[in-house]
């Protein structure tokens, strides 16, 4: 006897339906997304700000859709952080090696990290990692050479970013909607309104963010001459 092939059966109405409903959909969520550019400079000068940090602020229902963590390293180059700014999403973890041929003392007291790696050379304690685990600004500095100062900007999502040379950045992949925007650098004012602002985000176009901040006088100390001290200068 005989037997023929099976035939398979078409999609019925129903679940075509809802498939071609499910890709539309699909389709327009992805769609859903804008970008914020952004262009930062100093109020009184009129030059550039680098190493300023913009932040979107999502609500937290939001939050894991936009978090991938991330494993980031501080290094110290001729007695300096570097980068002197680094930006971070919660959760994420840092290394802080040693380029230098001299001792380092890296340390923190900031409220969303405290933490200390005492004496260490250039190849030592490079399996040393810390996890920042709460939004906040982490101000990082050196038990041995008081100058040197850094910052850690722990965001809440991955909508953060640093400006570059020329006071420039861009976030993409904004949810549409109304959100809060946080700037934020080392020398503006912690109180000053303008360092939040309300913004809308559509797919239609990007979002713009033109800004001349009001700085603070860098009162930050300044590196003292090359002097012999063994292994300390």
């Amino acid at each position: 006897m005989c037997t023929s092939d099976p035939q398979v059966a078409p999609p019925n109405s129903r679940v075509l339906g809802f498939l071609i409903s499910l890709a539309i959909f699909g389709l327009s969520f992805s769609a859903q997304a804008a970008d914020l550019r952004i262009a930062l400079q100093d109020a009184e000068t009129g030059t550039p700000l680098e190493d300023a940090v913009v932040e979107v602020l999502v609500p937290d229902d939001m939050h894991a859709a936009h978090t991938t963590l991330g494993e980031f390293s501080v290094d110290q180059i001729d007695k300096e952080f570097v980068a002197n700014v680094t930006v971070v999403t919660r959760g994420s973890s840092m290394r802080f090696p040693n380029s230098d041929d001299i001792l380092h003392h890296v340390y923190s007291f900031s409220p969303a990290k405290v933490f200390e790696l005492p004496l260490y050379g250039n190849g030592q304690n490079i399996d040393y990692q810390q996890v920042f685990d709460l939004a906040g600004v982490v101000e990082i500095g050196c038990n041995i050479h008081d100058w040197m100062l850094g910052y850690i900007y722990v965001a809440q999502t991955n909508l953060a970013v640093k400006t570059d040379a020329q006071g420039q950045a861009v976030i993409s992949g904004i949810p549409a909607g109304a959100y809060s925007v946080r700037i934020w650098h080392s020398r503006a004012p912690v109180d000053s309104p303008e360092l939040v602002q309300a913004l809308v985000f559509d797919d239609a176009a990007p979002a713009n963010l033109r800004m001349a901040l009001t700085l603070e006088r860098d009162t930050r100390l300044r590196r003292a001459p090359n002097v012999s001290r063994d292994r300390y200068r």
